[in-house]
């Protein structure tokens, strides 16, 4: 790789950390690094890479002096190292490199008052699906005023790390839901869900895939608005792990059947370790 300009590599090298599979990540961070010629050329874009990764990916952490967690991501962002853990009540500061966080101070002014009310009662009907469908799963949620609209932004991340039988999984999905800041209406729902399943035992197998989703729900004051869009993202979520397992059903017969080895006309297995056999038993034969 010594004639690869640098900015190449670098541009290579992100591109490898970047798509990580979920539970990973440092060990692709090692194997890059082992690669590259001058390990400085990691080190000066480590920082931004870092950051992009983690909060693609809205990794967990435990909120400081909380029973909950919150998630690291780019819709709760107040600088480059300090995020929002609006349950809280607080913001936290997470070192990317290191992977932790380093501590956390009192919200201000970067949470919205007037969406406040909105936004909690999201996220208590939010924890409680958490809670109910994601074992070891994360929710934060957000909420924004623009202009005469609310946002509310819902963040849900599940991880399930399992390296001792080769395999790590993450589900991710946002769900962004705007509706008039006088109450009524209909609410607007964007959503996107993720999957990124990694299985690597005598091999390399991933899943990796996602669906966009457009709904509405009726808007009202906090509570109800809430209720029916959470219930709308709720039934839009199951409805993509059915596809999933209808599709997971079915792949065992037509998609992996045909990458399987087609059997010999005689419909039996060879024996591969007798086939130097079969051969020498034939041409003594023919002699």
């Amino acid at each position: 790789m010594s004639d690869v300009p640098d900015d190449e590599l670098v541009q290579i090298a992100t591109n490898f950390l970047l798509n990580s599979p979920p539970g990973e990540f440092m060990e692709v961070v090692t194997d890059v690094r082992a690669l590259i010629p001058k390990e400085s050329l990691l080190n000066d874009v480590a920082a931004e890479t870092f950051r992009e990764y983690n909060t693609e990916q809205m990794v967990q952490v435990n909120s400081p002096g909380n029973k909950h967690q919150v998630l690291i991501s780019k819709h709760g962002e107040v600088s480059d190292n300090e995020y929002l853990d609006p349950r809280g009540n607080q913001i936290i500061t997470y070192d990317h490199i290191k992977q932790e966080v380093h501590g956390a101070r009192a919200i201000g002014s970067e949470l919205e008052s007037d969406v406040e009310a909105h936004r909690a009662a999201f996220d208590d009907e939010a924890v409680k699906y958490v809670a109910e469908h994601y074992p070891g799963g994360a929710t934060t949620v957000y909420g924004k005023k623009q202009g005469s609209q609310y946002k509310v932004i819902v963040c849900i991340s599940s991880s399930r790390f399992n390296p001792n039988n080769f395999w790590n999984g993450r589900w991710r999905s946002v769900w962004q839901v705007t509706f008039a800041a006088n109450g009524g209406g209909q609410a607007t729902i964007d959503g996107k869900m993720q999957v990124n399943v990694h299985y690597y035992e005598d091999g390399n197998v991933q899943l990796n895939t996602n669906t966009e989703k457009h709904l509405q729900a009726p808007a009202g004051d906090p509570v109800a608005t809430a209720s029916n869009a959470m219930k709308a993202i709720i039934k839009a979520e199951q409805s993509f792990h059915s596809a999933l397992d209808t599709s997971y059903s079915t792949m065992g017969d037509t998609t992996f059947k045909a990458l399987r080895r087609a059997l010999p006309i005689t419909r039996e297995k060879i024996n591969w370790n007798k086939i130097r056999n079969y051969k020498v038993g034939a041409e003594m034969s023919n002699k």
